[in-house]
């Protein structure tokens, strides 16, 4: 079972070293920015919650989610499993249980998500997890949409 979980004093050097692909991850990977560039930007625009993705003991991913100032709206910024945990359906447990926690804030309607256009695995995810493509762009990737039902 996945659960999320503060990344601490502890834990937050392998949650840095996580990646999506092998080797040492980059500030910019091929579809998510790096879990140490999201810790920063949380540490200076504070409406962003950063969680570590842990199953049996083991950090095997990150997220970062929360309220948008600039556009405006409740966004899931940045979701990633490690490349060495990939292919086991970890990726869409960890998308429901990100939905239920931001269910949970009062004041979102709707959870914001963009992709670059060529993601196509984790934009069959979105659309299978609910989430509509708005038409929209932001810096040129795709703006998908979860309305939420309270």
């Amino acid at each position: 079972m996945l659960r999320l979980i503060d990344i601490n004093e502890e834990n937050w050097l392998e949650v840095i070293f996580l990646s999506t692909s092998q080797g040492m991850p980059a500030i910019c990977e091929e579809f998510v920015a790096s879990n140490a560039l999201s810790l920063v930007q949380a540490q200076f625009e504070k409406t962003w919650t950063t969680k570590a993705i842990e199953k049996d003991g083991k950090i095997i991913g990150f997220t970062m989610y929360g309220y948008a100032k600039n556009q405006g709206y409740y966004e899931l910024c940045r979701i990633m499993i490690d490349y060495k945990y990939q292919g086991n359906g970890y990726g869409t447990e960890a998308m429901n249980l990100v939905i239920t926690e931001m269910k949970k804030i009062e004041k979102c309607k709707n959870i914001y998500l963009s992709t670059d256009p060529e993601n196509i695995r984790g934009k069959h995810l979105y659309e299978k997890l609910g989430f509509v493509n708005t038409g929209e762009f932001v810096d040129e990737e795709e703006l998908y949409v979860l309305s939420i039902n309270k």
